[in-house]
């Protein structure tokens, strides 16, 4: 099929766009690379071609027309082409998903607990963890949890004072931990301030050394 000259792609000219039989590009007066794909089905989708710093053109879809106005598909595709330009990805990957408690307890369990811990220890810290932690905040993003989560799960325990208090001890260790991985922003602990029970020795929940290793 001869190639088609190039109009300016409002919503009015590719409305008038058709093919008999397969299908077709017609590009963009004004932006080079930018067009769109007329099926004879119907359907038309916005895509654009560039060339690549070494090597050929390298041609990418954008979306489907009703999907994308004429305005938003000429910048995306603008964008697109200048990244094609570069030597870049066309569409930068999506964002990575924000970590959940969950995700942070198994990665304090794996790479901070049973690296630096005693067998007795590890399950210990783990039991909380699997019992308490990642029941009650484990579907959380940590940007989610405040303070009154935190104080919410410290109070629904306070028929075992030493359990709970170790369980604020635990996710405030988590925290920290995930400030220095990266995974929160600095100063940002929700476990702060949240006021422990009293407890005697005899009730305590951790050993002397399991809280000195938390």
């Amino acid at each position: 099929m001869p190639a088609r000259t190039p109009v300016k792609l409002t919503k009015r000219a590719v409305d008038a766009l058709s093919v008999v039989s397969g299908d077709t590009v017609v590009w963009d007066r004004d932006l080079p690379g930018f067009g769109v794909r007329v099926h004879a089905s119907g359907r038309k989708a916005w895509c654009v071609q560039a060339r690549m710093p070494r090597g050929g053109p390298k041609r990418v879809a954008l979306g489907a027309f009703g999907d994308l106005t004429p305005d938003e598909a000429r910048r995306k595709a603008a964008e697109v082409i200048d990244r094609i330009r570069q030597g870049l990805e066309p569409l930068p990957a999506p964002p990575a998903p924000e970590p959940t408690v969950a995700d942070l307890a198994e990665r304090y369990m794996e790479a901070h607990v049973r690296v630096n811990c005693r067998p007795g220890t590890v399950e210990t810290f783990g039991r909380v963890v699997r019992l308490y932690i990642v029941p009650e905040l484990g579907g959380l993003k940590l940007s989610e949890v405040d303070r009154s989560h935190v104080s919410a799960l410290h109070h629904a325990m306070r028929d075992k004072p030493s359990q709970a208090n170790a369980t604020v001890m635990v996710l405030a260790k988590m925290f920290r931990l995930a400030e220095a991985w990266g995974m929160t922003p600095p100063r940002r602990n929700p476990c702060r301030s949240v006021r422990r029970y009293k407890e005697t020795p005899r009730e305590r929940f951790l050993t002397a050394e399991e809280y000195r290793r938390l």
